[in-house]
């Protein structure tokens, strides 16, 4: 071939994902990958859930393919690099790669992304659909792909390589003009919230997260481009907030300083949101971040020690439980808001871990002018994650039952699919939903916690039917807000 191949990233949406979780954005880390690359190729950035939409049944199914058939046909491409981001877009990805089959048999077709990095065989079908799956991440491996078939083109067959991690001082600036005619026709009144990745890895090994499946060393942007990035995208969208999407943020004391730092000396007025763990923040911390519209989010999950212990959280539970008392009563002081995370019906769960969880929960709520709110959601089951690896042990040890072990290949609500397991022995039956009944008979405690301000907040942001209640007119009133 000889000359420099060009490539189209495409981000191929997702079937069978309930219209109702509508919450279409930018795809930062795709938009990372095609940043990379532009440096060196002629790059086109596509995202056919902006451009065609999410569809739900088969007769939009259709109409995307046909639409994605026009597109594909509009494009002068070498290589068609197909993001299956997570295991909802795997049906969709399958079918935009055989579009572009049918219509280029000799072009190139490249898929990475969590679902081929956890199931790599499922993408190795007839008439080599897929030419390379990337395991892992994508800059170097895609670079790589592209070097060898601008010298001999196709493989013989589908190959399955391990995509390394990028060093640090290789990190590329988010180049948003490659997604400007999307941002222009999708965003008309601007992006109120930018996600942003700031660093890559996560050292721990929770039982639940797929984030195991790539490297764990912790790699950040320096600070001083950490913040710059974060001034560049607001400055340029004018953005509201600034979710920081790291699996867990400011791993690094000195790094987390300095962040907060440099980040301090501009003043900024938007939000910043992030996620980390309690045993990462200290009082010096703490009294930075009140200078800021923050956000935390700690992924708390469970409060049983037997729970924590199972999803790999922490080898010692009581330290970890109550380090997060400490943190969480330290930022209520000082009305930083901060919610937990809480996974339930994980494998293994019973009526004794709930009560242990709910225990936890009642003494945190004797808490008053609490700024902490509680975000609670059932146990959602992906491939690739610790717990997906050892199923046979929950099945025997507790009784569990996964249900729907191929939910990604169902043509039914995927979102559903992925929850349709019985946690164990104890839970099963009626019993399924125990964790449901206990938190509902918490809800009106979990509100009367609350300070004002963080009672506003969550009623706007998380519990919309919360602003039914008579106290969301009357903190707006006190609070002063229109």
């Amino acid at each position: 071939m000889g000359k420099r191949p060009s490539i189209l990233l495409a981000y191929p949406s997702c079937f069978f994902y309930p219209v109702w979780m509508e919450r279409l954005q930018v795809k930062v880390p795709q938009l990372l990958l095609a940043s990379y690359l532009a440096r060196t190729y002629d790059v086109v950035y596509a995202d056919f859930e902006l451009t065609i939409g999410r569809p739900n049944s088969e007769i939009q199914i259709k109409r995307f393919k046909r639409r994605v058939r026009e597109y594909f046909q509009s494009q002068d491409f070498d290589i068609l690099a197909l993001s299956c981001w997570t295991s909802l877009s795997y049906q969709a990805t399958v079918a935009c790669a055989s579009i572009c089959r049918e219509l280029f048999p000799e072009k190139l077709i490249v898929v990475g992304g969590y679902h081929p990095s956890a199931r790599p065989q499922e993408f190795i079908l007839e008439n080599q659909l897929f030419d390379y799956v990337v395991c892992g991440e994508g800059e170097l491996a895609m670079t790589s792909i592209a070097e060898h078939f601008a010298v001999s083109g196709r493989p013989g067959a589908t190959q399955i390589i391990n995509g390394k991690t990028i060093p640090a001082e290789d990190f590329v600036p988010y180049n948003w003009d490659l997604i400007e005619p999307l941002l222009r026709e999708h965003f008309p009144d601007g992006v109120s919230n930018v996600n942003l990745f700031l660093s890559r890895g996560c050292p721990f090994n929770c039982s639940f997260c797929m984030e195991s499946l790539k490297e764990k060393r912790w790699t950040p942007y320096s600070p001083e481009v950490a913040v710059e990035e974060i001034l560049r995208a607001v400055e340029r969208f004018g953005a509201y907030a600034v979710p920081i999407c790291d699996a867990c943020f400011g791993l690094r004391r000195s790094w987390r300083r300095e962040f907060l730092k440099l980040l301090l000396k501009h003043d900024p007025k938007f939000w910043i949101i992030f996620e980390t763990r309690s045993e990462f923040l200290d009082p010096e911390d703490i009294e930075m971040m009140s200078q800021l519209k923050l956000e935390i989010q700690f992924g708390l999950e469970s409060a049983s020690p037997e729970m924590l212990s199972l999803m790999k959280k922490t080898k010692r539970p009581e330290v970890y439980l109550q380090r997060f008392r400490e943190i969480s009563h330290l930022c209520s002081e000082h009305k930083i808001l901060h919610r937990a995370n809480m996974i339930f019906n994980h494998p293994g769960e019973t009526k004794k871990s709930l009560q242990e969880t709910f225990t936890f929960v009642d003494e945190m709520l004797e808490r008053d002018e609490s700024y902490l709110m509680w975000a609670c959601h059932g146990y959602m089951h992906f491939p690739g994650c610790d717990l997906d690896r050892e199923r046979e042990f929950y099945e025997r040890e507790y009784g569990s039952k996964f249900l729907s072990t191929n939910w990604w290949r169902e043509n039914a609500d995927q979102y559903e699919s992925s929850m349709q397991f019985v946690p164990s022995r104890d839970l099963d039956g009626e019993d399924v939903n125990l964790w449901r009944k206990m938190l509902d008979a918490r809800q009106e405690r979990m509100k009367a916690t609350l300070a004002p301000q963080a009672f506003q907040f969550a009623a706007r942001k998380y519990f919309l039917d919360w602003q039914n209640d008579f106290r969301y007119e009357q903190n707006k009133k006190t609070l002063g807000i229109h």
